[in-house]
């Protein structure tokens, strides 16, 4: 590779959200313990580094769509409803993560949020609250 187009990539990267590649259409997907989120959790996690807001994300957000958050990749993916029904996202959503591989359908362009078309994935929900078991 020359140095020139090595250095317009890098610069490309650094500049894109995450400072990841910008993902397109097509590419294959695969995630392991990806977070279930709000958008705009996700995407404040991404921009500022900050993978606390992932688990503590409002309720409220859920309603407005939930999304993945890849932490290795600092990527966000919305899942397609085709193959990953709701109620199984609200099952990981605040503490729970999904696995999961597919296909990218479309990017946009705007937040670089991909599309993906599932084809395997498994969910690990929420942990359930534990009962105070001592006795008084």
């Amino acid at each position: 590779m020359k140095l020139a187009t090595f250095l317009t990539t890098c610069a490309v990267a650094a500049a894109l959200p995450g400072g990841g590649a910008r993902a397109a259409p097509g590419d294959e997907v695969e995630v392991t313990a990806g977070v279930v989120t709000g958008l705009s959790c996700a995407m404040t996690a991404r921009e500022k580094g900050n993978l606390a807001v992932l688990n503590a994300c409002p309720p409220a957000e859920a309603g407005k769509g939930m999304v993945v958050f890849d932490v290795a990749e600092k990527r966000i993916y919305r899942l397609s409803p085709k193959k990953v029904f709701l109620y199984q996202l609200e099952s990981a959503y605040g503490g729970g993560s999904i696995d999961f591989t597919g296909k990218e359908v479309k990017v946009d362009p705007r937040t670089d949020v991909a599309l993906v078309d599932v084809e395997e994935f498994s969910v690990s929900p929420k942990p359930k609250a534990g009962a105070f078991k001592g006795c008084l």
